[in-house]
């Protein structure tokens, strides 16, 4: 029996759900509280934290690495801290797990150690009797030693919201435009071999990118940067891949995003495993695309759910159906030990649940996706969301490669009427044009496609 983990306790914002959980391909008990990867809190100083962790290699490092996490933030609780000293704060909470990672196996590595000097001292007839034993413990610490977490956290104090992650983890925050359209903006970097950023940091350590790029791995994982994994980390060197590298190419140092203002615009966050939207680019057949699809399926499912503490189960049991029937429907075999978690924080999208009532959803009829516009050859035009932040302010100038350009959806939440005929009111002032044509006739120069 596995004990619970100490955040269970944390004083829950009740403006928040979540679901983390196996792939139910794995287990038919999808929704055990052993897989739980989240946390999502509100102290007494109204700070909200949120997190969202997911597992490489097993669950044991995630879960110390979650625990940590926490503490390492909260306690001391946070104060009024300028916006410099809470991105510190986020900073060095990374390193100080990183570092508590790495101490809490001390002894499995020094151990490691001897049983590797054992190898190399001893005889043939010490080796027929004693080398399954060595090798097989041996194996069993690297697998102990492989384990990590990806993470993202995000903080949220004084209308402020403060991100920071490692890996391939994501946050999404979903507003709306001066019309009402609701747009999806990715506020984190992923860390992977598709992150042009990440491969000249490689590149400057001495690797060749390009077999990187061809390998799709650093090691024994896919990611550039996580907490844990000491396999990858202080023994890098055992990895032909990366061995060539000067130091040790898979870090543990965080992306801060923020401080970004939480205004009426804001209308939910998301804080999402890869685990999950890399489900939806494989069944949808595209990646550039993935934010909106994912916030899409979050407001429909707002809409056809009655509880709000329900909508992330629901959501990811929508996506693992649809990503299952995608590999029967093409004879695929998924993996078996795919982690999806999913954090969702309401702003002002539903309205907000105080403490001491229910959590039924209120529906938001002031939101809507994108408007249709009667253009002169009847088509719908898509609008293009290229708003980036970057990590220290937004600039709507600049898009990250390794980031999708969300464009808007065609979803229209229930409660507003909508006019589909309803003529758009005239922005072109056509009078010059009406008055030269009239000069034009009276001149008898008017050309004849002219009526």
């Amino acid at each position: 029996m596995i004990a619970r983990p100490w955040t269970d306790d944390l004083p829950k914002c009740r403006n928040t759900c979540v679901a983390s959980y196996f792939s139910r391909i794995r287990s038919n008990n999808s929704n055990s509280s052993d897989d739980y990867l989240c946390f999502y809190c509100q102290t007494e100083d109204n700070f909200c934290l949120y997190g969202v962790f997911e597992p490489h290699n097993g669950l044991d490092a995630a879960r110390f690495i979650m625990q940590r996490m926490a503490a390492e933030i909260l306690f001391p609780p946070p104060s009024a801290n300028t916006d410099e000293e809470i991105r510190d704060r986020l900073r060095n909470a990374f390193i100080s797990v990183e570092k508590a990672y790495i101490e809490n196996y001390d002894g499995m590595i020094a151990e490691r150690t001897s049983l590797q000097y054992q190898l190399q001292t001893l005889n043939e007839t010490q080796i027929s009797q004693n080398c399954d034993n060595i090798l097989s413990r041996l194996k069993e610490i690297d697998q102990h030693l492989s384990g990590g977490a990806t993470v993202v956290i995000s903080l949220v104090h004084n209308n402020k919201l403060f991100v920071a992650n490692v890996g391939e983890t994501r946050a999404l925050l979903c507003k709306t435009d001066d019309n009402s359209v609701l747009r999806v903006v990715q506020l984190t970097v992923d860390h992977s071999l598709n992150n042009e950023d990440e491969l000249l940091r490689l590149a400057q350590l001495g690797l060749d990118v390009n077999k990187l790029r061809n390998a799709q791995y650093l090691g024994n994982q896919t990611g550039t940067r996580c907490l844990g994994n000491y396999l990858v980390k202080g023994l890098y060197k055992a990895f032909p891949t990366i061995s060539a590298a000067s130091t040790e190419p898979v870090i543990a140092t965080p992306e801060i995003h923020g401080p970004i203002t939480l205004d009426d615009s804001c209308r939910f966050l998301i804080l999402v495993s890869a685990g999950v939207y890399k489900r939806i680019q494989e069944a949808k057949g595209s990646s550039e695309q993935t934010n909106k699809q994912l916030a899409q399926i979050i407001v429909e499912n707002f809409r056809k759910q009655t509880d709000f503490r329900k909508v992330s189960q629901s959501v990811l049991e929508e996506i693992d159906e649809e990503f299952v029937s995608y590999c029967v429907k093409n004879n695929l075999t998924p993996k078996s030990n795919t982690h999806m978690s999913l954090l969702i924080r309401n702003f002002n999208f539903l309205s907000p649940i105080p403490d001491n009532q229910s959590t039924g959803i209120a529906k938001n009829a002031s939101v809507r996706f994108n408007p249709i516009v009667q253009s002169k050859s009847n088509t719908l035009l898509n609008e293009i969301d290229s708003e980036i932040y970057s990590n220290e302010e937004t600039n709507d100038s600049i898009v990250d490669t390794n980031r999708s350009i969300e464009s808007s959806s065609d979803i229209y939440p229930t409660g507003r009427q909508y006019e589909r005929d309803r003529k758009i009111k005239g922005y072109v002032d056509f009078s010059c044009y009406y008055e030269n044509v009239a000069k034009a006739r009276r001149n008898g120069t008017l050309p004849d496609f002219i009526q």
